[in-house]
């Protein structure tokens, strides 16, 4: 074999390698950023949704400038959809709509969906139902 084609070969081996590695760095990177929990910020500049990414359960986060007593932590949704033990960070994701007191909370597991709804008012606040598939679609 000529020299040439020995060092083609060894070059195109190595450019395999580099490749390979980039994709591979870049999988276990984005594997851990995974968090237990996330903050979702909704259009109202004082509360915050606060999102367990393994269970789905969620609560309602309020800050105040000035008053003591305006801080506080409302559950939304406290029941876990999942048991923690059978689940993995990053599996659940919320996704603001239009409405500004409406999310959507993603499985990114199974796909399902549910309408969520957050609210300083108890009776409107929690989980408003699920979005069922059409099966006919």
């Amino acid at each position: 074999m000529s020299f040439v084609k020995v060092m083609n070969k060894k070059i195109c081996l190595l450019a395999c390698l580099l490749a390979f590695s980039c994709f591979a760095g870049y999988a276990q990177a984005d594997a851990s950023d995974a968090r237990l929990y996330e903050l979702y910020p909704t259009q109202n500049i004082y509360t915050f949704l606060k999102l367990n990414t393994k269970t789905g359960q969620i609560s309602q986060l309020q800050y105040s400038i000035s008053a003591n007593d305006d801080r506080m932590e409302l559950n939304v949704n406290s029941t876990a959809f999942i048991d923690e033990s059978l689940s993995e960070e990053g599996r659940f994701k919320l996704y603001p709509t239009q409405n500004i007191y409406n999310f959507l909370l993603l499985d990114t597991l199974t796909g399902r969906v549910w309408q969520v709804q957050w609210s300083s008012n108890d009776a409107n606040r929690g989980i408003i139902g699920e979005i069922e598939s059409n099966p006919s679609t």
